[in-house]
């Protein structure tokens, strides 16, 4: 796609930003602005390392360019990533990109880019051949979207954040999580299914490899690093949950916690300034109170102060649309869709209207008459609580109140959903409820999952 001119103003396709005339690639994300066909790269239609014919050049960065291409054997459409000539006589640089193979193809996790290959062209270049995904990055999605919805927002982080989790389960931390290494695509049913992208400059920490980055020296994106990362100190997995609060952050409101005219005026504000609470950045978006707690915890200055695991910050962020899911359906459900009259403070329900003196009689008898025949029923049914049938206590030994079994099993839902096994969960508490229906933490559960199962009318009978 050439990039758009207008009485001599050139402008990115991509990022939008101005660009002067004569620009062959945008200076601030790398796009090609050469229109297709005027100057084809060389390499299209060539054949790399004897398998991968490249068919389109999709992109071009600092480290090299990123081609469309199919990989013969398998008929599939690839995407390959080759090291510019230039850079391969840098050692640094070119273990940098071998890192980065290594790296992702230790990974297996649905949110992770997949690594089919990678190794040297026949003229000695190097490649890294990955999965194609059809769809566009965060940056893209921020631009033309926003605001986004709170829920969609939790739900593309927690995709994130599950792949972290797999990164940092094999000691490799990312170090460059920024829009542009998130891609959203439709997949399996899912609107914006996530795929976390580069590990270009991810560190082993269990590698046995010479150390290619020394740790004073600084690699990521200045908007997106931590303050540790900024410093040059020794970074864990927290610093990649740091960028991941940044992300988070500019996707609510819009814009970044820290920016500045030139790289070390962004990294000082890391070092030093305090964010801007987000709902006081963008009092107009749709921000609740949960949310910007989250997003101020995962940028805390200290490592500690933040979440400590990939995991634990994704449970963090469902609870958040769990939270609002509910704070929504209880105002539902106590809002009254007609007010009632206000002429008596003391007034609930609509005076009867005035009869005579025989009828008052009557009604008061007949009132008399259903509020005896309503203690009898609850007698009735106190008796048949406090004495259950042999048949019944045959059939259903659950049925014998035990709160603190109960307790016990929503202890074990907990952990259920904590695997995502909402199958599970839910049968732990209904075990629970029929051991002590007055349970009100397997209600409020109960009520949690079925709401996130759209099944409304019994999640506010739960709440």
């Amino acid at each position: 796609m050439p990039a758009s001119q207008d009485q001599g103003v050139l402008t990115c396709p991509s990022c939008a930003r101005a660009l002067l005339p004569g620009t062959r690639a945008c200076s601030f994300c790398g796009t090609s602005l050469t229109p297709k066909g005027s100057r084809r790269d060389p390499l299209v239609g060539q054949v790399v390392a004897g398998r991968f014919l490249v068919e389109e050049l999709v992109g071009q960065g600092g480290m090299g360019k990123v081609y469309k291409a199919r990989h013969l054997s398998l008929d599939r459409i690839v995407c390959i990533k080759l090291l510019k000539p230039a850079l391969l006589e840098d050692p640094t640089l070119v273990g940098r990109f071998e890192r980065e193979a290594k790296a992702a193809s230790r990974l297996n996790h649905p949110n992770v880019i997949q690594v089919i290959d990678f190794g040297r062209t026949d003229d000695g270049g190097l490649f890294i051949a990955m999965e194609y995904v059809h769809g566009k990055d965060l940056r893209t999605v921020l631009r033309d979207e926003w605001p986004l919805d709170e829920a969609r927002l939790c739900n593309i982080i927690a995709q994130m954040l599950s792949a972290l989790g797999e990164a940092h389960a094999h000691n490799v931390i990312h170090r460059d999580l920024k829009p542009e290494n998130i891609m959203v695509e439709p997949r399996h049913g899912e609107p914006d299914f996530v795929k976390v992208l580069d590990f270009g400059i991810a560190k082993i920490l269990d590698s046995d490899m010479p150390g290619l980055t020394r740790a004073d020296v600084v690699c990521g994106t200045p908007q997106y690093m931590a303050p540790e990362q900024a410093t040059g100190s020794a970074l864990d997995n927290r610093c990649d949950l740091y960028a991941v609060g940044v992300i988070l952050y500019q996707l609510a409101t819009g814009q970044l916690p820290f920016d500045g005219p030139n790289s070390m005026d962004v990294l000082n504000k890391h070092v030093n300034d305090l964010p801007v609470p987000p709902r006081e950045r963008a009092p107009a978006a749709p921000i609740s109170e949960a949310m910007e707690k989250l997003i101020l915890r995962a940028l805390e200055k200290d490592p500690f102060d933040r979440p400590q695991t990939a995991e634990q910050f994704r449970q963090l962020t469902l609870n958040v649309t769990r939270k609002v899911q509910a704070e929504t359906l209880l105002a539902s459900r106590t809002r009254m869709p007609t007010p009632l009259p206000r002429t008596d403070p003391l007034q609930r329900v609509p005076q009867l209207p005035r009869t005579n003196k025989r009828g008052r009689w009557l009604a008061v008898f007949a009132a008399a008459v259903l509020v005896l025949l309503l203690l009898v029923s609850i007698g009735v049914l106190q008796s048949h609580a406090a004495e259950p049938s042999n048949a019944l206590n045959e059939a259903t030994p659950l049925s014998v109140r035990d709160p603190a079994e109960a307790k016990k099993l929503v202890e074990q839902a907990s952990a259920a959903l904590g695997r995502q096994d909402t199958g599970s969960a839910l049968s732990f508490l209904h075990d629970a409820l029929l051991l002590d229906p007055q349970n009100a933490e397997a209600h409020y559960k109960m009520a949690g999952i079925l709401m996130l199962e759209n099944q409304i009318d019994r999640a506010r009978e739960e709440y």
